[in-house]
């Protein structure tokens, strides 16, 4: 019997529940590891995402040859935006490091480009609105030097209706001061 401990059944506990952890944690760092290990959710954007080893390397961490297994400088060439995936075909060629601008595991509605806009609205008017991306309801002019204007579609117009008024121009500023947050019926 190891000195201090009381009884030797008190040891047999203390084994017993350390072994049980231990197979608990291997387990599950091989069954569901994105469960036990990953510090925050993904964006939305990367939600086909299943298994951490499609951005990480073992040990690693993300790498560049994993991003660009799915962002392809022929993804980025067809891009909506000229500036943009020009920047990023050119990013590519040169094997820059993805991650000087971009950051992942902070939220599904999360701003992952560092000195991206910010969302004013927060995670709840994607929850509200059931939109995807600020382009549902904006239109932003080139280069955003100036504010955004609300689009008049479908959703835009759903929301004003539903709202009775309220959600009007320069009415949408402070939504939780009529809703509580959480989520929302399908109503």
């Amino acid at each position: 019997m190891i000195r201090g401990y009381a009884s030797s059944g008190l040891m047999r506990w203390v084994i017993v529940a350390t072994v049980t952890v231990v197979i608990w944690i291997a387990w599950s760092s091989t069954h569901t590891p994105e469960a036990l290990w990953a510090p925050g959710h993904l964006h939305r954007v990367h939600a086909e995402v299943k298994t951490c080893t499609q951005c990480h390397e073992p040990f690693q961490g993300p790498t560049f040859d994993k991003c660009v297994d799915c962002h392809t400088p022929q993804q980025f060439k067809q891009s909506g935006k000229q500036t943009v995936g020009l920047f990023h075909v050119g990013v590519i060629t040169k094997k820059q490091s993805c991650f000087e601008c971009h950051v992942e595991h902070k939220g599904e509605t999360a701003v992952i480009t560092l000195g991206g806009l910010e969302n004013p609205h927060g995670d709840f008017i994607f929850q509200a609105t059931r939109a995807r991306v600020c382009t549902d309801c904006h239109a932003y002019p080139q280069g955003h030097q100036a504010p955004p204007t609300v689009l008049n579609n479908t959703l835009v117009r759903h929301l004003i209706e539903e709202g009775e008024g309220a959600h009007r121009k320069g009415k949408f500023a402070n939504c939780l001061k009529c809703h509580g947050g959480g989520l929302f019926d399908d109503d």
